[in-house]
């Protein structure tokens, strides 16, 4: 068997490394490029969660994470609900309202 040389497999993953930074938005056929986003998760209190990393639409802003980052994510925001919940039913009087912020 013929092996590929080293300078053709090192131009192929150049090539497809541009490739893949240069994806299209599906929503609105912009230039996808790596880049940070915010999420927002409204549940017994709003959690919020800064610079998930991501890949971010360079035109309508639309912002699309791995499947990795989704499942540290959640694991991320199950724990601190979690916690601040356990934590709540220790106090004696809370609001009704409730934020978390939180900057990975």
């Amino acid at each position: 068997m013929d092996q590929i040389p080293d300078s053709e497999t090192k131009g192929e993953k150049e090539k497809m490394k541009q490739v893949q930074q240069e994806r299209k938005c599906p929503e609105c056929g912009g230039i996808v490029r790596p880049g940070y986003t915010e999420l927002v998760y409204e549940l017994e209190c709003q959690v919020q969660i800064k610079d998930v990393p991501a890949n971010v639409c360079s035109q309508c802003g639309e912002a699309f994470i791995t499947g990795r980052v989704a499942a540290e994510v959640n694991r991320l925001v199950n724990r601190v609900v979690e916690d601040v919940t356990s934590f709540l039913k220790t106090q004696p009087q809370t609001r009704k309202t409730r934020a978390i912020a939180i900057a990975i």
